[in-house]
């Protein structure tokens, strides 16, 4: 078997598509599949990133010929800096020559005209979603977020399109399930000390540093230790360093982990953004304060905070839902929430994806 991955990562599209890619091209490799990744104007850091799990990267080249004028916004069509037709016949190149049994597309520009060119070559494809607001045509749609429904992409998929819906697909590691059981004897024990903060791979309005100055400001967060994690694409490191050389808090900041599951699992309770991550998260029922930084988190957050998951926050009620964590009644808080977190996610996801691939 033979996958190919055509994703993204940017400072303006983030770190998250590509992690989840990672993440079920890691167990693809498992099971003695070839994997290739197809990625357009990815810095350096970025190629030497997926080449450093052993994976086949093939960079796509934007020219100034095949550029097309994208407007100053944040539009999602604005993540992809050439026309759809033109993507898909160089995507189309790489699969040819790779000879793919499978494509994954993870990428909120590339809708039902970029896949029904791709799939001219009679090529199989998972499309990974959790927007649901494009038409989109292929052989398997993934959306493992917990709000993720049939209704959400009736009138959007294929005919003959199967959904592979909620939690028990989340894309998740298998160093998480090694780590799960050490996390939940973790929590037996309600008194906060460790706090982790992570506001996703890039982070580009600073919410890490927004988080920071807001908790220096709050009596408990004194007697706290705080882990900050940032990616290799964040761009607000030298002022973060600033910040924590001149602050009272007693803060430690780590960059590019490559064991993200043992430093969940180590901590009492993190205020992270609704990426990717708060799956993760759930899965070893972690505690966590939860931040909306882009549109498609509002939903992620929302959800979570409904089902007794998380506290959806924002930076102004932040120190409020902060200090519910160290009241006389963070037991029940804090077991609720686990106990909660527990019943939604197995971790087998990424399993059931690749099942139904070989299906």
């Amino acid at each position: 078997m033979k996958i190919l991955f055509r994703v993204d990562s940017s400072t303006q599209i983030g770190t998250g598509h590509l992690m989840r890619c990672l993440t079920l091209a890691a167990e693809a490799k498992k099971r003695e599949w070839d994997v290739c990744f197809v990625i357009r104007d990815a810095s350096q850091k970025v190629l030497n990133f997926i080449k450093s799990y052993g994976f086949l990267v093939k960079p796509v080249t934007t020219t100034p010929k095949t550029q097309i004028e994208k407007k100053n916004d944040n539009n999602y069509r604005n993540w992809l800096a050439v026309g759809q037709e033109t993507d898909a016949v160089e995507t189309l190149e790489e699969v040819c020559k790779f000879k793919a049994n499978w494509v994954v597309v993870d990428h909120y520009t590339l809708d039902a005209t970029w896949h029904k060119l791709v799939m001219q070559e009679c090529i199989s494809m998972l499309v990974i979603d959790d927007l649901g607001n494009r038409k989109i045509h292929s052989d398997l749609l993934l959306d493992h977020n917990l709000s993720a429904n049939v209704g959400k992409y009736a009138d959007l998929v294929s005919a003959n399109c199967k959904l592979l819906l909620g939690l028990k697909f989340a894309l998740l590691r298998d160093d998480f399930r090694i780590l799960r059981k050490r996390s939940l004897q973790r929590r037996t024990n309600t008194k906060v000390e460790k706090i982790l903060i992570t506001m996703g791979g890039v982070d580009i309005e600073n919410y890490t540093l927004s988080v920071l100055r807001e908790l220096s400001k709050n009596s408990f967060a004194k007697k706290c230790k705080f882990t900050v994690i940032v990616g290799n694409l964040y761009p607000h490191l030298d002022d973060l360093k600033d910040f924590v050389f001149s602050s009272k808090l007693k803060i430690r900041i780590l960059s590019d982990v490559m064991n993200m599951a043992e430093i969940l699992s180590n901590a009492d309770l993190c205020i992270g953004a609704a990426g990717s991550s708060a799956w993760e998260r759930c899965y070893l029922g972690l505690p966590s304060i939860t931040l909306a930084i882009a549109d498609n988190q509002i939903e992620i957050a929302q959800s979570l905070n409904d089902n007794n998951m998380a506290l959806f926050s924002n930076l102004s009620d932040l120190q409020n839902d902060f200090e519910k964590f160290f009241h006389y009644s963070r037991k029940d808080l804090i077991q609720n929430m686990t106990a909660s977190m527990l019943s939604a996610c197995d971790g087998l996801g990424a399993l059931r994806v690749l099942d139904n691939l070989e299906k």
